[in-house]
């Protein structure tokens, strides 16, 4: 399951301006071939918003005090019959604040429904339909398709995805 992973996060740093250490631990997982097929695109695209929205430049990373290279935990492992795939970033998190801010502007959340919102039902807005934090459109981001899809798929073969993120520590998914 994570085997083309390397190059694409490799790929996707260069592209990206980053620079990105990649930790794996469960290459030995093994998973049926459609289940693979299935989590492929949903996976990649969790990779690829980690490095694009997550990991900050290294001028942003020195400017914080963190080290140049960012980090990028890829874990899967069974567990109870099931499949548990995580990955960690230890980028900039998620913004609640700004998730809202973006919400409400694209008309995704109302101004009472985001005042009404926990941090973390907040966070959660990432995998509404529409719902992007990127700037400007680029090759990797910003179309505002994505996350809702990547749940969409998780869900419709029975699994759930979670996010946990601290501003300024990184992101947690965990499928």
């Amino acid at each position: 399951i994570l085997g083309k992973f390397p190059r694409l996060v490799r790929d996707l740093a260069v592209k990206c301006g980053k620079e990105v250490d990649l930790f794996l631990d469960g290459e030995e997982t093994e998973v049926d071939k459609s289940l693979l097929e299935t989590i492929k695109d949903p996976l990649t695209h969790l990779i690829r918003n980690s490095i694009d929205h997550g990991i900050e430049s290294v001028s942003e990373r020195l400017a914080c005090g963190k080290n140049r290279r960012g980090h990028l935990h890829l874990r899967v492992w069974h567990q109870g019959g099931q499949v548990n795939i995580e990955i960690i970033d230890n980028g900039q998190g998620i913004d609640p604040a700004r998730i809202r801010h973006n919400a409400v502007a694209k008309g995704i959340l109302s101004d009472e429904d985001a005042d009404k919102m926990t941090d973390q039902q907040l966070v959660q807005t990432i995998f509404r339909p529409g719902f992007s934090t990127a700037s400007q459109v680029t090759g990797i981001s910003g179309r505002g398709v994505g996350m809702d899809v990547v749940k969409t798929n998780i869900e419709r073969i029975g699994g759930t995805i979670d996010v946990q993120s601290e501003i300024g520590i990184g992101t947690s998914i965990k499928v």
